[in-house]
């Protein structure tokens, strides 16, 4: 449950200095994680999913 500890830490940070804070705190890595993670999520659901669903596979 490490992930779930630097999550709690990360909103710690968040309400005692803001974005900013955050920032300075865990610089671009987190920034690119967040990024990341949409880019892959967005594209499995509005690209993949979609193009599956149109060839039949799910059928």
């Amino acid at each position: 449950m490490r992930a779930m500890k630097i999550l709690e830490e990360i909103r710690a940070t968040f309400r005692e200095s803001g974005l900013r804070g955050v920032f300075k705190k865990y610089g671009w890595k987190l920034f690119l994680a967040f990024f990341i993670y949409y880019l892959v999520r967005d594209v499995l659901l509005y690209i993949l999913l979609p193009y599956l669903l149109y060839k039949g596979v799910f059928t």
